[in-house]
């Protein structure tokens, strides 16, 4: 029970940027499902789709238009405060899934991050066509924190491993080429102004430049495409589920419809 827009072709009155600046809108809406349906479903089955709707004021504002002869492109923008997208799951055969509500998403939020973030999970397809992702976001928060205190004992050592030889401060440590020693780089400068040598064995470091030096990779510096992309989807699912709920307005003002006002 949503008023869904229909853009008119005809755009003749002065309204005729609004009728514009909706038709884009609309357009980029679709392209988003179409981003959405190639996104692989998970066990469950389903996936997002998008409309945009409107405020029933949204029709008020519409009748008041076409009674204004002026140029409305400077009023664009405040008219966008009356619609929004709904954000809502539909099975394989293409019906809504009727047991939850929508997300209502600004069209801010949907340029802002929901477009990108399709666009983004469309040119990873290959990484997620094997990717048991499903839209089951109380299991995945489960999982993350399962994960999370799995890896806060492994995280104390890797921090101490991760501490300079010299300063011991957790940072990206340098390696030195020659002999492979590391140590932070704020600490090579500051060894390499005094003695020129290695502060564990007593090489030479003369001839090393700092562009020379290797950036020593954590395993928390490496992930594997697959795993990026498979995070980058957890990360949209649940910004989507973070939306607020988008509930019907009250029956009598859902009977103006938009496309009986043009």
């Amino acid at each position: 029970m949503y008023n869904q827009l229909a853009i008119s072709s005809s755009s003749s009155s002065s309204s005729s940027s609004y009728y514009e600046s909706l038709k884009i809108l609309e357009a980029d809406v679709q392209h988003a499902n179409t981003l959405a349906e190639a996104i692989p479903m998970g066990k469950n089955n389903v996936r997002l789709q998008m409309k945009l709707v409107h405020s029933n004021f949204a029709s008020l504002l519409l009748i008041l238009l076409r009674w204004i002869d002026l140029s409305c492109s400077c009023l664009v923008p405040r008219y966008f405060n009356l619609f929004h997208v709904l954000v809502y799951k539909v099975h394989s055969d293409g019906q809504p899934k009727l047991t939850t509500h929508g997300r209502k998403a600004t069209i801010s939020e949907f340029y802002g991050v929901i477009l990108p973030s399709l666009q983004l999970l469309h040119s990873n397809l290959d990484e997620l066509e094997n990717a048991d992702i499903g839209f089951d976001l109380k299991r995945l928060s489960k999982k993350i924190t399962k994960e999370a205190r799995s890896n806060r004992f492994s995280n104390a050592g890797l921090e101490r491993e991760e501490e300079c030889g010299i300063c011991l401060e957790t940072c990206t440590k340098m390696v030195l080429p020659n002999c492979c020693h590391s140590m932070c780089i704020k600490c090579y400068r500051n060894w390499n102004l005094k003695s020129q040598s290695c502060p564990f064995c007593r090489g030479s470091m003369k001839r090393v430049n700092s562009e020379d030096l290797w950036v020593l990779a954590g395993d928390n510096d490496v992930v594997d495409t697959r795993t990026a992309s498979k995070e980058d989807l957890f990360r949209f699912y649940l910004y989507i589920n973070s939306l607020p709920k988008d509930y019907p307005e009250a029956l009598f003002l859902v009977y103006y419809e938009y496309s009986n006002l043009i």
